[in-house]
């Protein structure tokens, strides 16, 4: 099929065409560049694909089908879905097994609003805005690569399974439990709700054993975890639309309302970075809180045209 072929179809029926081509023998490295392309093209691409690769996932978990039928769905989004699967489609992806099917995801969030996924084994996942991970479903282990944003777990018990989330050279492990993970642009963070999980900053580092109410946070470029202790309404308090913290870093915290703007907030001055701010912001609003940041703090603001804006110390 041509690319232009593709190009004047919908996102869903072009998802259905890339995850056909994906599986063949054929699909080489210049198709997956074309393919990220795709994706990154169009937020709709992005979603269309992800809800196909969820499709197939419940359906690996469904009993050997006797034959393939379709029938009028009643959103139409779905019929070319359904049509292609008959003719073929899922003809080119692992055949029908009885028992757990090796699983491969990609999951994407936009910019504007969190989602809620939900994995066949029966973990949940809500991704951040912005937010970009891989899961891979396999049987003797679940593994998460956080790529980009942030995401909160809610991770099914399985003994014979570990739950693996790595976050570039770091790794968090755990049989089933609650925890946020997010990945900063200086600092990986991990907080625990419920149960414990085993965090490995980064490649050799020893590991780290953190329990309900614990938050990790590790600085990258000074190779240093520290560890701290967090009231239970704040962990992904996100997920609520709003963000709350106690005697938060201000660099950690601009770094954090950065996602929720279209232009970064940065720091302008290194010796305001641990500085510590408490309080709430409306993730609706972050301006906000900025606005009043100079109240609580002796800062000020630098604004671009690009609507990027700068912290630095405020003039005596």
């Amino acid at each position: 099929m041509s690319e232009n072929r593709i190009d004047v179809m919908r996102p869903d029926e072009q998802a259905a065409s890339w995850f056909a081509r994906r599986s063949g023998d054929a699909f080489d490295a210049q198709d997956e560049v074309r393919f990220q392309a795709w994706l990154a093209a169009d937020p709709a691409n992005a979603q269309a694909f992800a809800d196909l690769q969820l499709l197939w996932q419940d359906m690996a978990h469904l009993p050997r089908p006797r034959a393939c039928v379709t029938r009028r769905l009643r959103r139409p989004r779905w019929r070319s879905l359904a049509v292609a699967a008959c003719l073929g489609l899922l003809a080119l992806l692992p055949v029908w097994l009885d028992g757990p099917q090796d699983v491969e995801l990609t999951l994407v969030s936009g910019s504007t609003e969190p989602r809620e996924v939900t994995l066949g084994d029966g973990s949940h996942i809500h991704l951040n805005r912005n937010t970009r991970l891989e899961v891979r479903l396999l049987p003797d282990r679940r593994e998460v690569e956080l790529l980009q944003g942030q995401a909160y777990f809610s991770v099914a018990r399985d003994e014979q399974r570990p739950f693996h989330v790595q976050v570039g050279e770091g790794s968090v492990t755990v049989l089933g439990t609650r925890f946020d993970v997010r990945r900063g642009s200086e600092h990986l963070i991990v907080t625990v709700e419920q149960g414990r999980v085993a965090l490995r900053p980064q490649e050799g580092a020893v590991l780290t054993e953190l329990l309900a109410g614990d938050r990790a946070v590790y600085e990258q470029a000074r190779g240093e975890l520290l560890r701290s202790r967090v009231a239970e309404d704040e962990v992904a308090s996100w997920r609520s639309g709003r963000l709350l913290f106690q005697q938060l870093p201000l660099a950690q915290l601009l770094d954090e309302l950065s996602q929720y703007r279209t232009a970064p907030v940065s720091l302008g001055d290194a010796s305001l970075a641990n500085r510590q701010v408490s309080g709430s912001v409306d993730l609706a609003r972050p301006d906000d809180f900025l606005a009043a940041l100079p109240v609580m703090l002796p800062v000020a603001l630098e604004r671009s045209d690009d609507g990027s804006v700068r912290v630095v110390k405020a003039k005596d």
